[in-house]
């Protein structure tokens, strides 16, 4: 029931941007395939190349894995992907580990010929550290020290509840369930506000196995009731009863495109009013508003201004599309 609603979402996507964005390619590419249609050149290459991925996948963690003691939490990407009816429809494209102590692993990893992909600069003080690479494997690793996550503490019984990874690497471990399914809610929401229909077809493959009074329990635990009871209402209403139209917010989902210029803010104002506590959600959408008005650090108020006309001239239009349409002295880059 599941799977045949995704492909019912995938099938009434506007294009294959739109599927690239919600992760959902590669569904599309395999949907084609089984009606005996062509499959675009590009989704064939795209398919290529993931399947490389999942095979350089269970080679890349036992290197990891012999190249340090720690305990290794493997989150999201192919884990994940364990779920879904093949592996090979679930796009990842790196390795998200959770440790103890990161810096330890990230030393240990480029001592055994591990290299940085990336600036280590930038990732400071964030949630995982610079990627790395092995060379001749299309995969990079994120070591990271705690998950992607809203405001508040990290819950700190993701660790200690570990279970080996369902990938069947020895040595390899994955949160619970139970913890997972939660702590994909809280990635969806701290990243951009369920912006991609593939992280709900994430949460709602897990559902199937993880009792949701569980996911409810470990959410109200972890101080994230009401991310997780609307992330739930999206699964209910998007996927398992195709509701044709929904909150402002999340109604992109429903018709598989990407937020338009106004949605995405509403989304952030109102993803900060339903990850905050009750009592605190005025306060949380005065802070909301307050940074869609200021500028982005280093920014000045005339450039703030001149972008923000531009939104409103482009209030309709997709956000790729207008952040493409920016002047470049406009646009906001770098700033992890």
């Amino acid at each position: 029931m599941l799977w045949d609603r995704v492909g019912t979402l995938v099938d009434q996507a506007p294009g294959l941007n739109s599927l690239r964005h919600h992760r959902l390619h590669l569904v599309a590419a395999d949907r084609m395939r089984s009606r005996g249609q062509a499959v675009p050149e590009e989704l064939i290459a795209e398919e290529r190349h993931q399947a490389t991925v999942s095979i350089s996948t269970r080679l890349l963690l036992q290197r990891i894995r012999a190249a340090t003691d720690a305990q290794l939490l493997l989150m999201k990407g192919p884990e994940v992907a364990t779920f879904w009816p093949a592996a090979k429809l679930r796009p990842w494209k790196d390795l998200d580990l959770l440790v103890a102590d990161a810096p330890a692993v990230q030393r240990e990893l480029r001592a055994a010929g591990f290299v940085e992909v990336e600036d280590s600069e930038l990732y400071k003080g964030l949630h995982h550290l610079g990627p790395l690479a092995l060379p001749g494997i299309p995969l990079t690793i994120e070591v990271h020290s705690r998950p992607h996550w809203l405001d508040g503490d990290v819950p700190g019984d993701i660790l200690d509840a570990a279970v080996p990874s369902a990938l069947g690497v020895e040595g390899i471990l994955a949160p619970a369930l139970e913890h997972h399914v939660v702590m994909l809610a809280a990635h969806a929401w701290a990243h951009r506000v369920l912006d991609r229909l593939g992280w709900l077809v994430d949460i709602a493959a897990l559902l199937q196995v993880v009792d949701r009074s569980e996911a409810s329990a470990v959410a109200e635990s972890w101080g994230l009731s009401g991310v997780w009871n609307a992330t739930a209402r999206a699964v209910d209403e998007v996927i398992e009863h195709g509701v044709e139209r929904g909150p402002l917010w999340r109604r992109h989902l429903n018709a598989v495109r990407e937020r338009t210029v106004f949605e995405e803010h509403v989304a952030r104002i109102t993803g900060a009013v339903i990850a905050a506590p009750p009592r605190a959600a005025p306060v949380a959408a005065l802070e909301a508003v307050t940074r869609a008005i200021r500028p982005y650090p280093g920014e000045s108020w005339a450039a703030k201004v001149r972008r923000t006309a531009i939104a409103a001239r482009n209030a309709g239009t997709v956000r790729s599309a207008h952040e493409a349409a920016l002047p470049a002295p406009l646009r906001r880059t770098g700033g992890r």
